[in-house]
């Protein structure tokens, strides 16, 4: 489809009036190009502008538009530009046929340097070679000519060879046949190993702190995901204000080159204070203390307070050095206490725990004891205690961790504790949640989230409530209270040894600020399988997208009440 531009100057030259104006005609798909490089158009509104000039603008016209084409596939495009006079005013006409865009005929990638001389890199090459992003009859653009040259080099400069080069590439054109010839020669240079680790900025802590936080070990092969997830441990570790890693990619220490680490240490303790508010707890807020230095360097230690609506807290833990590999080992101290649904639980609680955590990746092992006093209004007092060992392992394989727009998201936990072992039931628990996210296009996405557990044991009587479920909430069912599914005990509910629930979402992005959701929520928390009866709660939802994730405001209905209700949360719901 072709269409008709036309735009109006005026300029004053010599004291003489001169006006003109252009006139395109040309495709949709290359119109914008046009206007926006070529010479006539960039001069249009410049006052300075004559006849003399307007005749030597219009005489580079064609070449322009030629050039331009060419960046975009269109190599024997009709081009004619001329000028004409009338009623006083000088009317520029550009027609242009750009004709069929070239496509590429054949593609011929090379290697040389250290990637073609080893033996288990043959595989490489070839995955490499077929990612190559302009392949054999793909439209030819000079954009997706630069863009796939970049992306090849990328490979190798983030994967063992930093000091890679493009060491010649060639487009060549047949423009009789509208076909282009690609041809890139790519030199690696020598693999990469990385050296001793020296680092720069500390004061306070010992230097095994900053090496064991690495993901490698001297002499392990170069990776760019490697050194950004070094600097993510380090800025996680929260023994630094700000931590950065560079490899010197000099050629000469290749096969050890230096890895320098920068960092910033925090102030020698902080205090952090927040104020928030839930639709499950209503409005909160929390304190907290950090010591960096508690007992001996490598050592953190941290006081933490928070009182809510449904749930206040006191607890303390001590973190200890972290260990080459990644993992910590922290003790702690807690003090809980909650008032949902009825059930008011205090808890005094010792643990020991050893966690490893990567971007895309935890482990926890769990040693807790626990005693636990159960109440129920206008009921006696249950005084329980626990002795538990718990593992949970969580993977995450999403493009964004804060807004998800493909990927899933996995926790599994299991754990359990023995009577004649400090506790006073024996039970034995497992439990699952996962989120699957699927993309529909650019701007929809389908969220399917699932959440099973179960408790075997000959009851849940002497079981403690935090190893028992409940459901409902901004979190679980939504158009039911916070925990109010589970098992009624007079006018309280209290935890059961078996849950189910899943959720089918559908969100659309209606600009880049906001969205929507549709959903439905299914489920329930009972003592038996047999007495397992599913609730629904369905709904929609507004979701504000900021830097911090999406900030979801949802109006579920309960299918057992038919009250509405109004969920406030932050983030992907996991």
């Amino acid at each position: 489809m072709f269409l008709m531009a036309g735009t109006l100057a005026t300029a004053w030259a010599q004291g003489i009036g001169f006006s003109w104006r252009i006139e395109l005609d040309a495709p949709a798909e290359v119109q914008p190009l046009l206007e926006r490089h070529m010479d006539i158009f960039r001069y249009r509104d410049r006052p300075e502008v004559d006849a003399a000039m307007l005749n030597r603008l219009v005489d580079r016209a064609v070449g322009d538009a030629r050039r331009l084409l060419a960046t975009e596939g269109y190599f024997m495009p009709q081009v004619e530009a001329q000028s004409t006079a009338a009623n006083g005013v000088s009317v520029v006409r550009i027609h242009i046929v750009p004709g069929a865009a070239a496509r590429v005929a054949a593609v011929d990638i090379r290697f040389t340097g250290a990637i073609f001389e080893g033996r288990d890199e043959t595989e490489r090459m070839a995955r490499i070679k077929g990612r190559w992003l302009l392949p054999v009859d793909a439209p030819f653009r000079q954009t997706a000519w630069e863009d796939a040259k970049d992306a090849l080099l990328r490979e190798l400069v983030l994967d063992g060879y930093p000091a890679a080069q493009i060491v010649a590439s060639e487009a060549l054109v047949d423009p009789q046949v509208n076909r282009v010839t690609l041809d890139v020669e790519v030199n690696s240079g020598p693999l990469f190993k990385f050296g001793a680790i020296e680092v720069i900025g500390l004061g306070r802590y010992p230097k095994a702190i900053v090496q064991n936080l690495s993901p490698f070990r001297v002499g392990e092969r170069y990776t760019h995901d490697a050194v950004l997830r070094y600097q993510s441990e380090l800025q996680a570790s929260g023994f630094f204000q700000s931590a950065s890693v560079a490899v010197d990619a000099d050629l000469a220490h290749a096969n050890a080159a230096p890895v320098v680490v920068r960092v910033v240490e925090y102030p020698l303790s902080k205090v952090d204070l927040g104020v928030g508010y839930s639709t499950d707890t209503g409005p909160r807020t929390q304190a907290a203390y950090t010591h960096y230095r508690a007992f001996r360097p490598g050592w953190q230690g941290q006081t933490k307070l928070r009182l809510d609506a449904k749930q206040q807290s006191l607890d303390g833990e001590l973190a200890l050095t972290p260990e080459s590999g990644g993992w910590r080992n922290r003790v702690g101290v807690e003090a809980a206490r909650t008032d949902v649904a009825g059930l008011i639980s205090r808890r005094l609680g010792l643990t020991a725990r050893r966690t490893w955590r990567t971007p895309q990746q935890e482990s926890d092992v769990v040693l807790k004891f626990q005693e636990e006093e159960n109440k129920v209004a206008a009921g006696p007092a249950d005084t329980l205690k626990a002795l538990t060992l718990n593992y949970a392992w969580t993977l995450r394989r999403v493009d964004d961790i804060l807004r998800p727009k493909r990927g899933y998201l996995l926790n599994l936990q299991i754990g359990g504790a023995a009577e004649p072992l400090l506790s006073s039931q024996s039970f034995a628990r497992g439990y699952a949640r996962a989120l699957y996210v699927v993309p529909f296009g650019r701007d929809d996405r389908l969220h399917l989230r699932g959440e099973f557990g179960a408790v075997l044991a000959a009851s849940r009587e002497g079981i403690p409530s935090e190893f028992l479920f409940r459901a409902g909430g901004d979190q679980s069912i939504r158009g039911y209270a916070y925990q109010s599914l589970g098992v009624v005990q007079g006018a309280a509910t209290v935890g059961a040894r078996y849950l189910g629930v899943g959720t089918v979402e559908y969100q659309h992005d209606f600009s880049e600020k906001w969205g929507g959701a549709l959903f439905a929520d299914a489920g329930n928390a009972a003592d038996t399988l047999a007495s397992f009866r599913a609730v629904y709660g369905y709904g929609a939802g507004l979701r504000w997208i900021t830097p911090a994730g999406s900030v979801n405001f949802d109006i579920a209905r309960a299918s057992e009440t038919g009250k509405l209700r109004l969920h406030f949360t932050l983030g992907a719901r996991f």
